[in-house]
């Protein structure tokens, strides 16, 4: 007889998690190997300033286009509510509002970064010959910035609709253009640093249009026309979308600062010690691949049961993609622990180096199992468009946990390089911490249905 746990259990959602995550997890997978293809045809056609220059410029581009991400949750969690709700009406709106700052944005870069980029390479080359390769490199891809922000937003539409196929056939489409490019531009023509990024620009403009075409597609023709005319609830609204966005870029800002940290503190250890931080936050990185699928799944599908009103099928949909989720972590935990020789013969050959990441492995194994949760919960609150919870969560979690773990080691002279990976596994614990206890609390207040931010 089935008992009463089993058959809560076997009512989740799970196959519509597992739908949703599975095109995530590879389109996610398929966003880095533009830089990767990049890297990988310079590194056998072209020198080492080729290489270098891209590599700094390539810091530049990611700095600038981070900056602009949110615009990809955001529409996510409008549009999946407004569908929720049935009200085809804010879609359009939504997708309107994203679009016209989406294109303001990246036109006002492409404006202003005649002047930025060649600062902010002056400041990170500190006269090396890679500087001007990196600065035509950061200019050119700036050029791509507009298209890039429109597929975000285009993404966000699909994500929020519960199509997760159409990002992934987009990210995978775009690296191979972009990879097909390369190897004529860098491979054949021998244009280095700069035949990269021309490469890289017509891929994320194919890749834009691409996107438009579905989204074309997928709103039908009286849709598609509809986006492009003026509705006059166009003219609110803006206020409460900014500050719903103005809280993700803070918040994401607060945790690309601990990960700064992490990164550049290393080298106060030695320089092989340094290495191997860099090898444990691209272990972390990849992990997240994996995690990010089901968080994806979470904000949709809580996007959406919470535009219809349903507050049990929000539960429950939680439910499934958290299960599956911190089930990844444990699992990517166990293959990293015990996969660890193998796994840093791949990485690295260079005798220090090896020694110091064998030496700190085990961050590489706890950062999955102990982010998991954290990762869940920010899919469920992007979903239900409450930024400023997350930014809240971030905002403890950085100030009160990172920061002093780290000062007051520094301040006695005892700072240590594992203290500063116990110092960002206690941050992401208590993100997860802030984030649960703020989701028992909206529960037990029966508050998740309140108005959020920007839902007009």
């Amino acid at each position: 007889m089935t008992t009463p746990l089993a058959a809560r259990w076997s009512s989740l959602p799970h196959a519509q998690a597992r739908r949703l995550a599975l095109p995530a997890i590879a389109s996610h997978v398929a966003v880095p190997l533009v830089g990767l293809i990049d890297t990988a045809m310079l590194g056998h056609f072209a020198s080492t300033q080729d290489l270098g220059g891209v590599g700094l410029g390539a810091s530049v581009v990611a700095a600038v286009f981070w900056a602009f991400a949110f615009l990809r949750p955001g529409t996510t969690s409008l549009v999946g509510r407004a569908l929720g709700a049935g009200d085809a009406a804010a879609v359009t709106r939504h997708l309107q509002r994203a679009f016209a700052l989406a294109l303001t944005l990246g036109l006002a870069w492409i404006a202003l970064q005649w002047v930025a980029v060649p600062a902010l390479v002056d400041v990170l080359a500190h006269g090396s010959e890679a500087g001007p390769l990196a600065a035509d490199y950061s200019l050119i891809r700036g050029l791509s910035l507009p298209a890039t922000l429109l597929t975000l937003v285009t993404f966000g539409y699909f994500i929020g609709a519960h199509n997760t196929r159409v990002p992934l056939a987009v990210a995978t489409s775009l690296a191979a253009v972009n990879a097909g490019l390369d190897v004529w531009f860098v491979g054949g023509l021998g244009w280095g640093a700069t035949g990269a990024a021309w490469a890289t620009f017509v891929a994320e403009w194919v890749g834009a249009a691409m996107a438009l075409a579905f989204l074309a597609r997928g709103l039908g023709a009286e849709g598609w026309r509809s986006l492009w005319r003026w509705h006059p609830e166009l003219r609110t609204g803006w206020g409460s979308l900014m500050s719903m966005n103005g809280a993700l870029v803070a918040r994401t800002g607060l945790l690309m600062a601990a990960l700064t940290v992490v990164g550049s503190l290393g080298s106060r250890f030695g320089d092989d010690v340094l290495a191997a931080n860099a090898i444990l936050l691209q272990m972390m990185y990849l992990s997240s691949y994996a995690l990010d699928g089901y968080a994806t799944a979470a904000e949709a599908m809580a996007a959406r049961e919470i535009g219809r009103g349903d507050v049990p099928a929000f539960h429950r949909a939680v439910a499934a993609a958290s299960a599956a989720g911190v089930s990844i972590g444990i699992g990517l935990a166990a293959v990293w622990w015990l996969a660890r020789d193998p796994l840093l013969t791949v990485l690295t050959d260079l005798p220090d180096v090896l020694a110091a990441a064998q030496r700190f492995w085990w961050v590489a194994a706890l950062l999955p199992l102990l982010s998991a949760p954290s990762y869940m919960l920010d899919g469920v609150f992007l979903g239900v468009g409450r930024a400023r919870d997350m930014l809240g969560s971030m905002g403890v979690s950085v100030g009160l946990v990172f920061v002093p773990m780290l000062v007051f080691p520094a301040l006695a002279g005892a700072l240590t390089n594992a203290w500063l990976w116990w110092a960002f596994l206690a941050m992401n614990v208590m993100r997860a911490v802030t984030l649960g206890w703020r989701y028992r609390d909206l529960t037990a207040r029966r508050t998740w249905l309140a108005r959020n931010e920007a839902v007009a």
